[in-house]
């Protein structure tokens, strides 16, 4: 008769399954292996003062240390996966490489050649189209300022409404009329476009998408020098968009800015400016959303507290502002824009924009409404 305990049988049982625990971990053990580097390195040529990362990876097991070298000479401190510099200078210029070390050897990555520049003289883009797009009540004006510098230029003009039905926008606006002005003179006015076979070629030539023939909507070409403005209304509300396109191909003479005013937040209602750049490199511009400093100028109701963003056309958000930064004041002024005052609850970002369309919303913080301008600078 078997006299052991049942306590016996089961340590048996409970060593037994440690046991075999122990051969599965020992099983999938991960084996050790020396690093290899998975990214390449490439060389580089760097504008002085603008933020650079180099930036490699590695296989292999347990995780290696990392140490970067210029000019086959350790940099102290350099040790993670990625090499930064905030502000690249010229004595940063030379040749980088990383090497990757663990128990199980040792790897170097491929060699970047990095090299340091001035920045490009501008400009190297230049805006050729811009658009706004809101909503207005009836009689209610929409007012676009822009300036061509460096001389005159023919531009195609559009107020578009019952068109934008050709976009599921149904609200639109049954019959705008536009409005050109230089200063206080009335240069032209126009509330449809009447299929005008020169308003066609122009449309085909910049790329704008086609009026419905037969349409209430407005067009027009000007040549134009200077600042000029435009309004738009019409007698019944809804939706309406204004266009400008420029219908030369030489960077001179070049429209500098473009700015649109108008109530902002009623109903939800966000104005929107659209803007396409096209050149050879990023241009610098200073995009404005100005709310409370509208009252110098005695606008009543002003939006307190104005927010702009600037999406790419992916839709990506590339900048966006709540209270503008009043160290930029002097970016303003190189830019011809009117000052605002120090602490403001504008909105303001300037930054360098590769070749694209872009649009820029503004909307009232939690929610806020009144009137806005929306500006957009070429920056020197």
């Amino acid at each position: 008769m078997n006299t052991r305990p049942c306590s016996f049988w089961f340590l048996v049982r409970t060593g037994l399954f440690g046991f075999l625990l122990t051969l599965a971990g020992a099983a999938v053990a991960q084996v050790e292996t020396g690093p290899a580097f998975t990214i390449r390195l490439f060389d580089t040529t760097v504008v002085v003062g603008r933020p650079f990362t180099l930036t490699t990876a590695t296989s292999g097991f347990p995780t290696p240390e990392y140490q970067w070298y210029k000019d086959d000479v350790a940099l102290p401190g350099k040790t993670q996966v990625t090499l930064s510099f905030d502000s690249i200078q010229f004595s940063d210029a030379g040749a980088y490489y990383c090497r990757a070390r663990n128990t199980g050897g040792t790897a170097v990555s491929t060699t970047a050649i990095i090299t340091v520049v001035n920045p490009p003289v501008g400009p190297f883009g230049r805006i050729t189209n811009a658009s706004v797009r809101t909503t207005l009540t009836a009689s209610q004006l929409l007012t676009v300022g822009f300036t061509m510098q460096g001389g005159s230029r023919s531009v195609l003009l559009r107020a578009v409404g019952p068109s934008l039905g050709r976009f599921d926008v149904l609200n639109f606006m049954p019959n705008p009329w536009m409005a050109v002005f230089q200063g206080g003179t009335l240069l032209e006015i126009n509330d449809t476009w009447g299929d005008t076979p020169a308003l066609l070629t122009a449309f085909a030539s910049t790329g704008a998408f086609s009026l419905l023939p037969g349409s209430q909507d407005a067009a027009m070409i000007r040549t134009v020098g200077g600042g000029h403005t435009a309004q738009v209304s019409g007698t019944q509300a809804g939706n309406v968009l204004f266009e400008l396109y420029d219908l030369g191909s030489a960077n001179q003479p070049r429209l500098t800015n473009l700015s649109a005013r108008n109530r902002v937040g009623t109903g939800g209602d966000v104005l929107i400016l659209g803007f396409t750049l096209v050149g050879s490199a990023p241009q610098p511009v200073l995009i404005r959303a100005v709310g409370p400093s509208l009252a110098q100028f005695g606008v009543a109701g002003v939006l307190a507290d104005p927010r702009l963003s600037v999406h790419a056309s992916n839709g990506a958000i590339v900048a966006s502002n709540d209270d503008w930064d009043d160290t930029q004041a002097a970016v303003h002024a190189g830019a011809g824009a009117f000052a605002l005052p120090a602490r403001s609850k504008d909105g303001a970002v300037s930054l360098s924009l590769a070749p694209g369309s872009y649009t820029v919303q503004v909307s009232g913080v939690n929610g806020g409404t009144g009137e806005a301008l929306v500006e957009l600078y070429e920056l020197p």
